[in-house]
């Protein structure tokens, strides 16, 4: 284009001076003919922009249609690509529909699971109505349970006043202790008396039994009159014997509680005196001194405790038994959670699914809580102690474990284990009055059980009881 316009300016040129020579060299011309030629020169320039005009457009124009052209490739190219995509998605069309067949199948298998799971909520209800029934049990026999505990609640705030008038009569016990003492020396041989009168009372019951034995024997060979008459002695002998039973172990119960309620007051003013004798004189005394008062008070608190669990056993020999069916495992991590409020311990303690069993919860209470503690306490020494409760049925009774991994015993003692006061660990190692062995085996015993034990000394222990009944719920 730029070499065109050029041509064009150079012919105008040309033809301009050449003009120029023919008017210098001819003379003068005409002034039509230089009108013209100016009006020549002025269209041949015009139409020298008009030309470039037009090739500024036919750029422009090709400039479009080389634009056009690729926008037709991009159309072509996306077109190919909307093809691909387009038979990708009929691909994945008869993809869902086969997954649609499958998941209709599904569908009809899950409302098959439905109508099952419908069937087994049905029964699980069922299982909620008797677990309600339960808990509405359960329920009655924590509110006897709360009133056994308000009863204990008013004994506290009794012993609470008797240990405030105790220590107004601080003063006056000590004149008293001497009485006392020497009151404990007789009531300690009226003990004796009465233990001696107990053997005589076993004795007179095993001669009793052998003369019953003779009777029946001697039965065979009398007449009709003969055994009506000695029936009749028969049954007096029996109430005599059952009367003077009762009476002794009246005796016995009441002479327990006397003595475990009057040793009270000295052992309070050997505490009360122990307790001043710290505070007021505590820089007169040397390390030794303070130390044997410490024993002093140890002492009588450890008393204090035996009475207090002498007072538990003579009790429960009183307590009615209100038999109820118990959740063995429930009951038992109750005792757990109970101890768990005031002990720290680390022992890994797994508790099976128990057998129901017909008893009273709060007596079976007990039992879980001193079993449990004393196995924490027995296997508290060692790197990882174990504890595991379990239950199965055997001949008509249900069984309870409870073994650990503790300090075990030597079975040659194991006859020991169930008296009243009687270790078989040193008190320094092992804390315990000696009761609540004694304590179990009553409250088992008094339902118609058994307890026992077996061991290995380093190898834990393993303790045993038995409640009649067939396996209610598990």
């Amino acid at each position: 284009m730029d070499e065109n316009k050029k041509d064009a300016l150079d012919f105008f040129n040309d033809e301009s001076d050449h003009h120029r020579h023919v008017a210098i060299g001819s003379g003068i011309i005409g002034q039509a003919r230089a009108e013209e030629l100016i009006i020549a020169n002025r269209e041949l320039v015009f139409q020298n922009e008009e030309k470039e005009k037009r090739a500024v457009e036919l750029v422009a124009a090709n400039k479009e249609l080389a634009y056009q052209n690729e926008e037709k490739e991009k159309r072509a190219s996306e077109l190919i690509i909307a093809d691909i995509e387009l038979a990708f998605q009929n691909e994945e069309k008869e993809k869902r529909a086969s997954e649609l067949i499958i998941a209709n199948i599904e569908l009809a298998y899950q409302n098959e699971e439905k109508e099952k799971r419908a069937s087994e909520l049905i029964v699980a209800n069922k299982e909620l109505v008797f677990q309600n029934e339960e808990k509405e049990k359960r329920a009655s026999e924590l509110i006897i349970a709360n009133k056994e505990l308000a009863f204990q609640n008013k004994e506290k705030e009794k012993r609470a006043a008797e240990l405030i008038i105790a220590n107004r009569e601080l003063v006056f016990q000590n004149k008293e202790k001497e009485k006392r003492a020497s009151e404990l020396i007789i009531a300690n041989r009226e003990l004796v008396f009465q233990n001696k009168e107990k053997e005589k009372r076993a004795a007179e019951l095993i001669i009793a039994n052998t003369e019953l034995k003779k009777a029946e024997n001697d039965i065979r060979k009398l007449n009709a009159e003969d055994i009506r008459k000695l029936n009749e002695e028969l049954e007096q002998k029996v109430l005599e014997r059952t009367v003077q039973l009762e009476s002794a172990n009246k005796e016995l119960e009441s002479f327990s509680y006397s003595v475990s309620h009057d040793l009270r007051a000295p052992l309070r003013a050997v505490n009360g005196f122990a307790i001043l004798l710290g505070e007021r004189y505590n820089d007169l005394f040397d390390t030794e001194g303070k130390r044997l008062l410490n024993i002093i008070q140890e002492n009588a608190n450890r008393m204090g405790v035996l009475i207090d669990d002498l007072l538990a056993f003579s009790r429960l020999g009183r307590k009615e038994i209100h038999k109820s069916v118990i959740d063995m495992t429930a009951l038992a991590k109750n005792a757990l959670y109970e101890l768990s409020t005031s002990l720290q311990f680390k022992a890994e303690i797994t508790i099976n699914d128990l057998h129901h069993v017909l008893a009273d919860t709060t007596l079976m209470n007990q039992v879980w809580l001193n079993l449990l503690s004393n196995a924490i306490k027995y296997s508290a020494n060692k790197k990882k102690p174990v504890i595991t409760i379990s239950s199965e049925e055997k001949d008509g009774d249900l069984i309870y474990s409870i073994a650990d991994n503790g300090v075990g015993f030597d079975m040659r003692y194991a006859h020991k284990l169930f008296g009243v006061f009687q270790r078989l660990h040193d008190a320094e190692d092992f804390e315990g009055t000696g009761v609540g062995l004694a304590l179990i085996h009553r409250i088992i015993t008094k339902q118609g059980g058994k307890i026992w034990a077996k061991a290995r000394v380093g190898k834990g222990a393993a303790f045993y009881f038995s409640l009649p009944g067939k396996p209610l719920i598990k």
